[in-house]
This record gives C-alpha cells, sequence and structure tokens, in this order.
C-alpha cells in the first residue's frame, strides 16, 4: 500500500529511497558531492586505510544495500536478474557516472595517494553501480574486496611516503624496486587487484560480477560501457603510478634550478637520502593485506558463489561449468582485453619509456595539454563550487554578520539609548519635580507644626490670655454683626 501513496507523481517508498541515497551520495563521495573526499586523504595513511577506504565512505553503500527492499518496493515480479525502480535506476546512473568521471581524474594526479583517493570514488562508483544493476551480493562483494585491496595500497603508499623521506609526488620518486622490494611486491598485489587482473585477483571476480549485471541490465547498456571504460582507466592511472614509483631511477635527489631544470646533487650529499625499506611494523600488515586481496575473490567467483549464497541464504556449490558458460566467458575476456590494454597501454607510455628528471612533462601533458590539465584540475569542480557554493556562503555569512552588527545590534544599541534617556529623564523627574515637590511640603507642614508648637507652652496664665482675647474678639464680631 506504501507505494501506492504519491507525492509530486512519485510513490512514497521511491521518495524515501531517493533521499535516503542523497545521504549516501555525500557519505561515498558520489559525484557531485565528492570534493570533501579526496582532501580528506590528506590526513595519516592508516587513517585513510581504515576509515576513508575500508569503513567510512563504505558505509553510505551499505546503507543502499541494507534498504535495498524499499528501493525495490514496486518493481514488476522479475525471474532473473534483479527489479527495476526508479531509485535503483538512480543509484546505477549516478554510481556509472561517478566510476568513469573519478578514474579519468586519477589520469593526471601526481601525488600519490590523491590518486588513491580518485580511485576510492571511482570504486564507491563501482559499487553503487552494481546494486543498482546486481542487486545486495554484487555490490557488497565488490566493498568487501575493494576494503582489502585498497587498504593495502594506502598503507602501501604510507610505507613509499616513509622510505622516501615524506615525499608523496610520483614525480620524484621512480627505481624504488631496488629500494622497497618487499613494499614493491605487495603494492603490485594491491595494484592488479584494483586493476582487475584476471583469474588470481579479487578485484577482477567482483568487478566482472559488476560489468555482468551492467551488461544484463534492461534498461539501458550506457553503464556497462561507463563501467568497461572506467575499468580501462583504471588499469592505466595505476600502471602510471607503479611504473613512474618503481620503475626507472630515482629522481627524488633532484632540485630545481633557477631556471627550472632540474638538477642532481653530488652523490655524496644525496647518498644519506637514498629511498630506504620500510621496517617490519608496517611492512607485515601489507604481506596480509596482499594475501587477502588474492584469496578474497574466490569466494565469489561463479564456480562457487559462496558469498551470494550467504547473503540470500540460497544453498550454493561448486559448479566449474559455469565459468564457461557463454555469456560468462565472452564477458570475463571481455573484461580481462579491457585490463590488458590499460596495463598494456600504461606501460607502453610510462614504463617502456621512463621519466628522465622530475621536472620533465607527463606523456599525457606533453601530447594532449588542454585534456590534462582539465583532468589535473579536476574538471575544475572544486573551482565551480569555489566561485558558486562556497562564494555564496561567504556572502551569507557576512550578511548575517552585517544583520547581526548593524540590524539587530544597532536596534539594541537603539532601545539601550532609548532606555538610558528614559532613565535620565525620570531621574531627573523624580529629583526635581516629585522630591523637590514633597520636599517643600514636608517643610511647609513641619514649619507649621512648629509655629502651631509655640502655643503649647504648658502655663495656665498664658491659656487664659489668649481665652480672654478670644472672648473679647467674639464679643466685638457680634455686637459688630448686630449693628451692622
Amino acid at each position: 500500500m506504501l507505494t501506492h501513496v504519491t507525492i509530486g507523481g512519485l510513490g512514497v517508498s521511491t521518495a524515501i529511497g531517493l533521499l535516503i541515497f542523497l545521504g549516501a551520495v555525500g557519505k561515498s563521495g558520489q559525484v557531485p558531492l565528492h570534493v570533501w573526499l579526496p582532501d580528506a586523504m590528506e590526513g595519516p595513511t592508516p587513517v585513510s586505510a581504515l576509515i576513508h577506504a575500508a569503513t567510512m565512505v563504505a558505509a553510505g553503500v551499505f546503507l543502499v544495500a541494507r534498504v535495498y527492499p524499499l528501493m525495490a518496493t514496486g518493481a514488476a515480479p522479475v525471474e532473473h536478474g534483479v527489479p527495476v525502480t526508479t531509485a535503483l535506476t538512480v543509484v546505477t546512473w549516478v554510481g556509472a557516472i561517478t566510476a568513469i568521471f573519478a578514474a579519468s581524474i586519477a589520469v593526471a594526479q601526481n601525488d600519490i595517494k590523491r590518486i588513491l583517493a580518485y580511485s576510492t570514488v571511482s570504486q564507491l562508483g563501482y559499487m553503487m553501480m552494481g546494486l543498482g544493476v546486481g542487486g545486495v551480493a554484487v555490490g557488497m562483494f565488490h566493498l568487501i574486496t575493494h576494503a582489502f585491496f585498497k587498504a593495502l595500497l594506502f598503507l602501501g603508499s604510507g610505507s613509499v611516503i616513509h622510505g622516501c623521506h615524506e615525499e608523496q609526488d610520483i614525480r620524484k620518486m621512480g627505481g624504488l624496486k631496488k629500494y622497497m622490494p618487499v613494499t614493491f611486491a605487495v603494492y603490485a598485489v594491491g595494484m592488479l587487484a584494483l586493476a582487475g587482473f584476471p583469474l588470481f585477483f579479487s578485484g577482477f571476480w567482483s568487478k566482472d560480477e559488476i560489468l555482468h549485471a551492467a551488461h544484463g541490465w534492461s534498461v539501458s547498456q550506457i553503464p556497462f560501457y561507463l563501467g568497461c571504460t572506467g575499468a580501462l582507466f583504471t588499469a592505466f592511472y595505476m600502471t602510471r603510478q607503479v611504473a613512474l614509483v618503481f620503475f626507472g631511477s630515482y629522481r627524488g635527489h633532484q632540485k630545481e634550478s633557477a631556471h627550472g631544470h632540474s638538477a642532481a646533487h653530488s652523490h655524496s650529499s644525496s647518498h644519506s637520502h637514498d629511498p630506504h625499506e620500510s621496517p617490519a611494523v608496517m611492512t607485515v600488515p601489507l604481506i596480509i593485506l596482499a594475501g587477502f586481496a588474492i584469496l578474497l575473490g574466490f569466494v565469489g567467483t561463479p564456480a562457487w558463489p559462496w558469498f551470494d549464497g550467504y547473503l540470500t541464504g540460497e544453498e550454493f556449490k561448486y559448479d566449474f561449468s559455469k565459468l564457461i558458460e557463454p555469456g560468462t566467458l565472452s564477458l570475463m575476456i571481455a573484461s580481462a582485453g579491457i585490463v590488458f590494454t590499460g596495463l598494456g597501454l600504461g606501460w607502453f607510455l610510462y614504463g617502456r619509456r621512463q621519466r628522465k628528471t622530475a621536472g620533465e612533462k607527463d606523456v599525457l601533458e606533453a601530447a594532449q595539454p588542454f585534456i590534462y590539465k582539465l583532468l589535473e584540475n579536476k574538471y575544475y569542480v572544486d573551482e565551480f563550487y569555489e566561485a558558486t557554493v562556497i562564494r555564496f556562503n561567504a556572502f551569507a555569512a557576512w550578511l548575517c554578520d552585517f544583520a547581526d552588527r548593524w540590524i539587530f545590534g544597532g536596534a539594541v544599541l537603539v532601545v539601550s539609548y532609548v532606555t538610558l534617556g528614559l532613565a535620565w529623564l525620570y531621574r531627573l523627574t523624580d529629583e526635581y519635580f516629585v522630591n523637590l515637590g514633597f520636599d517643600t511640603g514636608c517643610e511647609s507642614l513641619r514649619q507649621g507644626g512648629g509655629g502651631l508648637s509655640k502655643l503649647h507652652t504648658g502655663r495656665v496664665q498664658t491659656y487664659l490670655r489668649v481665652i480672654g482675647v478670644a472672648l473679647v474678639a467674639l464679643i466685638i464680631f457680634l455686637i459688630w454683626g448686630r449693628k451692622a
């Protein structure tokens, strides 16, 4: 009965689902409310790994999964696939746009953590798209696998930053494979899991489930193609990052000369600043996470859908024939081809031809400076918010301050002065009119009383004289009145 009640043409369940999803958009960094998430990555890498990659930002995706029955309310019965509703359609499109949008930005970033930050935004988009086109199991499977390999990558980036003496610019790294072999090995595992390297890494199976579900979505095939393009970008920018960080020669000894060119320090002065491997307290957790980044994928393969069965409560069993079903096998091959294309293109542009100096232009910047600048500046979304929302907020703050200082504060000041003036007037009236009149009346009474008190001498002779005088005066008054 809930869906029959409408508000503005939408079913109440749809409106509630969309409003909840709007909160999840901000919580999980979906477009256009994604700008806070890369800035939050400026914190320590353990915080980024735990909160910003695995738990906090994933809470929005988890919320959508928890209210999935509400968002699926009102859909026509379906035998295979997932229900299609307005709310789930919005979730799908927002997730697909976020996946391709953030992945394209990561292509042109140079901060090692910022690349991973935009990668997180992109993968959160994949999770949302998976929920919309494939249901709870598809989206949550990628959420869990992503939590492990993205935590591995963030902690690995922390190890790199520590080994490079707090340097985060990948242009000033290079050749770290020789200096940090353990970090390189585990980081490569995380990179391949994120890129979706076929069969052996968890990211391949969870991302392939999303693409498979998107391919079978009955509304449109566009999210599927956006997801494929995002997968291509993911493999490309992660190959770019690994190539610039771990391969070639170390560029951290170079400094900018007065003419803007990079020059190397002398060997003796720079030897003490060579990169170094991180201690075991940092590398052992990376090795553990690398193991999970590989093994977790096997609980959600089509041959053994344990995770799907766990969430749905259905029985699951080994069935390797599902891997060679025409639809599944063709999509796996296509997905692997996309990944290999991204890896090969990234290696061709950044691995085969290594950057010589830190100040050298990026390959993409040299080829397409306009597009590179557009991606490097994040499509100028931050600048757009700065010019609109933040400026409006600043104006509203100024307006409130002006109103508080001059309108409300001025009104209070006027009332204060009026009250002060009235108080002065009341004081003047009280002192010079009320008190003066009262004091004058009291003085007259006092003087009158003093005059009368003189008649009360206590002497009988005086009283008799007064009576005699009064009697004489009375007789004279009576005689005078009779004659008249």
